[in-house]
């Protein structure tokens, strides 16, 4: 009798051991490199918003977006990158920065190299905790707020140093681990 092949995206194992936890500069390392993506998708989806608006160029001067445009540029950003990084994060897929590093989401509690979609959107839910913190502390403090602001963005990563297990603040929350996959 023949066993079932793997699920789509992810390789056997021919070993029963856990794979083990990614280190604290690998998952950081992936993250920078995720960002360089992010950051460019963001100036595309500006520079399109912008272009749509009318707002894109006055006197040479870039202009920057207001009102309901605004909103609906970030609602865009928040909803589009939030489907992009459920959809990698669950049934084996993974990001192209995750596969350049070697890297899988896990389910925490049972070593599934696959977390739900449940637990992929809780993730990337909570991954916006420090900068919604840093946001609120510039808000209120304003310019005053020194590095304030700063440590607050950088909280979710910063819960690392004091983790136990050195999880992120939003793995610990979503119940989901960085593995180390070597392929």
């Amino acid at each position: 009798m023949q066993s079932s092949p793997p699920p789509v995206g992810i390789p056997p194992n021919p070993t029963t051991t856990t794979p083990q936890r990614a280190g604290l500069w690998r998952r950081f390392g992936a993250f920078v490199h995720e960002l360089l993506f992010l950051v460019a998708y963001l100036f595309i989806v500006g520079l399109v918003f912008a272009a749509f608006s009318g707002e894109s160029m006055q006197a040479g001067r870039p202009q920057i977006l207001t009102g309901p445009v605004a909103v609906l540029q970030q609602l865009y950003l928040l909803v589009t990158i939030g489907v992009y990084f459920v959809f990698f994060w669950t049934q084996g897929r993974r990001t192209l920065a995750f596969k350049t590093w070697q890297l899988r989401l896990a389910d925490a509690a049972s070593g599934a190299l696959s977390p739900t979609r449940k637990q992929a959107i809780v993730r990337y839910v909570a991954a916006w905790i420090g900068p919604a913190l840093a946001l609120l502390v510039f808000t209120l403090i304003g310019g005053k707020s020194g590095p304030l602001w700063f440590i607050a963005l950088i909280s979710n990563f910063a819960w690392a140093i004091v983790d136990r297990d050195r999880q992120f603040l939003h793995d610990r929350i979503a119940g989901t681990r960085i593995v180390y996959v070597k392929e």
